[in-house]
């Protein structure tokens, strides 16, 4: 067979193949020129192209930052093993990491990028081969199980967080974050790939907002929930805009005298269509749904308008992680007490532990700038955190707010009591003034004075109330006579006995 009859041929067999023919025109050209075999060249040719073909496939299903596979492949891995023949039980596991956001706000891209790719090696090596394991988008992943009576789905999902939130190091920064896991059960060939994704995702979400768990398994019941989390969202933005919240206000005395001297302001949303919301759901609502920036800016004006009422009482707003570690809060502050009018050491920022437990460098400097524009700053919930001693030896706080479940047992059990009074001392000892919450009772009162706490703050001193009340407990401060008569009485230390 002469060139021509072969190139003729070779055109031929591939005629139905439109987008190849001027390509192999084009080689069969060069050949001609060159002497070289036709079908050998050709062939050649068609074998790196489809090797190349495959690259770009498999790039398609991979995810550039972790090199997992990604949320097409995922799919297309959970169809597949839901298609194929045979009974049995998969799970679909979905984990959003706690503080990705802030990583990526506060030290970078590069170091986000870093903590992917460490959170999927820790997954990578919990999974036993032949499940499945994805980044399937953002600081999500997802995980195809067989289900295995001698692995159960539920410690694999402790042990997932467990793992994550051993801190990672990356670049010199130790970053710590969270994980919240979602799981859905179903059964093959009978349930839908994009249904067990949905569930699971839905599952995560209401362990993110659990105060108790870092995984949840779905039930119906979640469906339900989300979409009154949904409609919420939408009525927070509307409150947020027409001025619909509203700030209670509970007094801190002096221990000694009962002398008013400052008040803590507590967000309230009285008129919602599912009643008062507490601050301990509403603040998560806002952190999830990103409302927080605007919910927390609407806090301190509204704090702000009200120091200006009382003229000489400070006011302590709590402050959420992400509106602390937000670039430029420290300036947002600023630029809020000048517009007021209101003298900085009027003002009172109360963080806790959890805005210290990711970039402490960053937490250090935003305290800083506020201690140096007047603004005193104080460390609430003292003892439930992390590390509450090195923060302690490693920050600058004005003031110390001891937790109210330490009050629990105080009076009733000595090791609650020397508890007590051991933290007293401590913030004593780095010079600063310490105020105990949750007083309920003249008891505890009277036992804080005696342990020379500086501050109290309680029902039992005043509960939260609206502005116009605080004005009357102002002028009809019954707090001075009860805590002047407790400080006249020295209550009996419980015994040894009571442990």
């Amino acid at each position: 067979m002469t060139s021509l009859q072969s190139f003729a041929s070779l055109l031929a067999e591939l005629r139905v193949i439109d987008w190849v023919a001027p390509v192999v025109c084009v080689i069969c050209a060069a050949a001609l020129a060159r002497g070289i075999t036709l079908r050998s060249l050709v062939d050649r040719k068609l074998a790196e192209m489809g090797e190349r073909e495959l690259e770009l496939e498999k790039a398609a299903m991979t995810d550039a930052v972790t090199g997992l596979k990604n949320r097409i492949a995922f799919s297309r891995d959970l169809e597949t093993l839901l298609d194929r023949g045979g009974q049995g039980e998969v799970a679909v596991l979905f984990l959003d990491l706690d503080r990705f956001k802030e990583v990526n706000d506060t030290l970078g891209h590069k170091v986000g990028d870093g903590l992917l790719k460490g959170v999927a090696t820790r997954l990578r090596e919990m999974l036993p081969e032949g499940d499945t394991l994805a980044r399937i988008g953002g600081d999500e992943f997802a995980a195809i199980v067989r289900i295995d009576p001698t692995r159960p789905v539920d410690d694999l999902a402790i042990a997932i967080v467990e793992a994550v939130y051993e801190p990672f190091l990356i670049d010199d920064h130790v970053v710590h974050v969270g994980a919240s896991v979602g799981i859905a059960k179903g059964m093959r060939p009978t349930s839908s790939a994009d249904e067990l994704l949905r569930q699971a995702d839905i599952a995560m979400y209401d362990a993110k907002f659990s105060k108790t768990d870092s995984f949840r398994i779905f039930d119906e019941r979640m469906s339900n929930m989300i979409a009154l989390r949904s409609s919420m969202r939408l009525e927070l933005e509307r409150a947020i805009r027409n001025d619909e919240l509203a700030l209670k206000y509970q007094p801190i005395v002096d221990s000694r005298t009962g002398e008013l001297t400052s008040v803590e302001a507590l967000l309230r949303w009285p008129n919602s269509s599912q009643g008062e919301i507490s601050p301990g759901d509403l603040i998560p609502l806002a952190e999830e749904s990103g409302q927080i920036l605007a919910l927390g800016g609407w806090i301190l004006d509204k704090a702000l308008l009200a120091v200006r009422e009382l003229k000489n009482v400070p006011i302590a707003v709590n402050v959420s992680p992400i509106q602390f570690r937000h670039h430029g809060f420290a300036t947002i502050v600023s630029d809020k007490l000048l517009a007021s009018g209101v003298s900085p050491d009027l003002l009172r920022i109360e963080i806790t532990e959890g805005v210290l437990i990711s970039h402490l460098d960053a937490a250090k400097s935003t305290i800083r700038q506020l201690r140096q524009m007047g603004v005193v700053v104080v460390l609430d919930d003292f003892g439930t955190g992390y590390s509450s001693l090195s923060y302690l030896q490693n920050l600058d706080f004005d003031y110390l707010k001891i937790d109210k479940s330490f009050m629990k047992d105080l009076g009733r059990r000595q090791l609650a009591t020397q508890i007590m009074r051991s933290v007293i001392d401590l913030g004593h000892s780095l010079e600063l003034k310490v105020v105990a919450e949750g007083i309920e009772n003249d008891w505890q009162a009277r036992l804080l004075q005696l342990l020379n706490c500086d501050y109290l703050q309680g029902y039992y001193i005043g509960a939260p109330m609206p502005l116009e009340d605080l004005h009357k407990f102002r002028l009809n401060n019954d707090v001075r006579e009860k805590l002047t008569r407790a400080s006249a009485e020295t209550p009996e230390l419980p015994s040894a006995a009571n442990g």
